[in-house]
């Protein structure tokens, strides 16, 4: 299976919630194999994360881990970004912090097996990643 991590800033705009919702559709179908999901930005990663654990609980995909990234820039939400049902019951204490989760994805990672990183938002959790870790990244062959 195309192993995945995805990288995303899900509330403002559709595309991410939309992205999370046919990857955890494909997982949940084993058509992919999704390790992760790091959610950031707008000065609200965590608020975020949550929502994107809300998008997998609602369905049904409660294997794969969901971590807080990286702050971002500040930004304002509307009431509307977090109105999804389930999202005030859902429990932060499952999130975990996203550098130490993909760090422990990518350990747990077949040398053998290429993982793809799907970065729909910040690039800094990957990039501050692979300058932490540089060994656990090699090129892919042509």
């Amino acid at each position: 299976n195309f192993g995945m991590v995805l990288i995303t800033d899900p509330g403002p705009d559709p595309d991410d919630m939309k992205t999370m919702l046919i990857a955890g559709i494909l997982h949940r179908q084993k058509e992919i194999k999704m390790h992760a999901i790091v959610a950031n930005g707008g000065h609200q990663a965590e608020r975020r994360a949550k929502l994107a654990l809300c998008l997998m609980d609602l369905i049904g995909v409660r294997d794969v881990p969901v971590g807080i990234g990286s702050e971002g820039k500040p930004y304002v939400a509307q009431a509307h970004e977090y109105a999804l049902p389930g999202y005030e019951r859902t429990n932060v204490a499952r999130l975990l912090p996203g550098h130490t989760l993909l760090l422990d994805v990518l350990r747990r990672a077949p040398r053998e097996r290429a993982l793809t990183f799907v970065c729909i938002s910040s690039l800094r959790d990957l990039a501050d990643l692979i300058a932490a870790e540089p060994e656990l990244f090699v090129p892919r062959e042509p």
